[in-house]
């Protein structure tokens, strides 16, 4: 019965985790509106955003598979990557604000 929670929490925290990269992802083209109309800085800003977003599946999925091999529970593991999600996004939208 342990077991079934923890596949459950795991499969609940994946889904949070990639739905909040949807999301950002979703909120990428929307950097177009925060820049004037010169767009000089905008590749930077959208390259920042999606570095962010693969290396958050990246860490979560890494993180996962370092619990898989030591036979750990998996537990919410996958949710570290919902701030670096956050992180990545709004470090993007910083550069299209600031620098665009």
């Amino acid at each position: 019965m342990r077991q079934l929670g923890d596949l459950v929490r795991a499969a609940l925290a994946t889904l949070i985790a990639l739905g909040v990269g949807w999301a950002a992802a979703l909120l990428v083209p929307l950097y177009d509106f925060l820049v004037d109309e010169e767009q000089r800085y905008l590749p930077v800003a959208y390259a920042l955003a999606w570095t962010g977003i693969a290396a958050a599946g990246t860490a979560a999925a890494a993180m996962v598979v370092s619990k898989l091999r030591s036979s750990r529970p998996i537990g919410w593991a996958p949710l570290v990557a919902v701030p670096l999600v956050v992180e990545s996004g709004l470090l993007g939208c910083l550069v299209a604000l600031v620098v665009g």
